[in-house]
């Protein structure tokens, strides 16, 4: 049975067009989503749109998580929201509404001596 090169380059286009859609599309969030390191974490909490940030090291440095978007209309990803912890105890928390409206990113810093560094980076999500 043979296929025609016409039908072929179809099938492959199409099959092209649909990695290329479905890879482009933020994940849904609908769970909860944790990142981090032995120096710190960062979780959303999707219950809420709480996010929570832990200093896990005892080395005089804290973490800073930081909540990245990007819009659906286009441009450049920036902050939205960020929260920090060290230096006390328990974990410190923040709330930013995550909507359907662009890619939300969260990414976790050490801030050592004299910069941030940053240590982890989720996967792109959205409501």
């Amino acid at each position: 049975m043979s296929i025609s090169l016409g039908r072929r380059l179809g099938i492959t286009a199409i099959a092209a067009t649909s990695a290329v859609i479905f890879s482009a599309t933020p994940a849904l969030a609908h769970t909860n989503i944790t990142i981090g390191t032995d120096q710190g974490r960062m979780t959303f909490i999707d219950d809420g749109d709480v996010f929570e940030v832990c200093d896990t090291k005892a080395d005089g440095a804290g973490v800073v998580g930081k909540l990245w978007f990007n819009s659906y209309i286009g441009g450049d990803w920036y902050v939205e929201a960020s929260g920090d912890d060290g230096g006390d105890d328990g974990c410190d928390k923040f709330a930013h509404n995550v909507e359907d409206t662009g890619e939300f990113q969260m990414r976790l810093y050490w801030t050592g001596p004299g910069y941030d560094k940053e240590i982890a980076r989720s996967r792109t999500f959205n409501e």
